[in-house]
């Protein structure tokens, strides 16, 4: 990734997980203006001096991490596009993605709600339109495609039925990694996680379905 240096990039790579790892607990916890890189250097057991040898600027890391964060959700995004399965079950399969996602990455989660919560930053918002417009393109060709298959209807653009999948995606991701919307789910005593897709699924499609 441009935002890392070539000598981050011929590091060992036990020693460049640990900074990453450092990098993400250190933000997910205090938030990007918060965060320490003094403290992220001594948490990886290195130099801060070296730190902005591997990343020429605070920036630079945080933007590092967040992208690395999001590739991993692309790619999993992407397979589910390309399989040869219907509409209906790709919805579900991003369903569960998102729970997976949350299980597996909370405190890329909560990086994720650190982007969304602090929108009045230049740096916050230009990241934040990188991230939403690949899910964006991806949920809109999912719908585009159960379009031409005959699955899905018609009558509504597919952005609009794309943004639907995309606020029930966010509503269920917050439920599931967040105090106040756990707390909040609790209030509709939400079913567990697996189930709560799977009704989700069924909710969505009953929207989607061509009838």
């Amino acid at each position: 990734m441009e935002w890392a240096t070539q000598r981050f990039q011929q590091l060992d790579p036990k020693k460049a997980q640990r900074i990453i790892n450092a990098a993400v607990t250190e933000f997910a916890e205090k938030g990007y203006e918060a965060a320490n890189t003094n403290e992220i250097a001594k948490t990886a057991g290195i130099a801060v001096g070296s730190l902005f040898q591997y990343f020429k600027t605070k920036e630079n890391l945080f933007r590092y991490v967040i992208h690395l964060g999001a590739g991993i959700i692309e790619t999993d995004i992407a397979a589910i596009l390309e399989a040869e399965i219907s509409a209906r079950e790709k919805i579900r399969k991003m369903m569960f993605l998102t729970i997976n996602a949350c299980k597996e990455y909370p405190e890329y989660q909560q990086l994720y709600h650190e982007i969304a919560a602090t929108g009045n930053r230049e740096l916050i918002l230009d990241i934040a339109r990188e991230l939403e417009s690949y899910a964006a393109s991806g949920l809109i060709k999912l719908i585009k495609q159960g379009q031409e298959r005959g699955e899905t209807r018609t009558d509504l653009p597919a952005e609009v039925l794309a943004f639907t999948v995309d606020s029930a995606m966010i509503i269920m991701q917050y439920s599931l990694s967040t105090p106040y919307f756990k707390g909040r789910a609790r209030l509709y005593k939400v079913a567990p996680p697996e189930e709560f897709a799977e009704q989700m699924t069924e909710i969505l499609w009953s929207t989607l379905e061509k009838r």
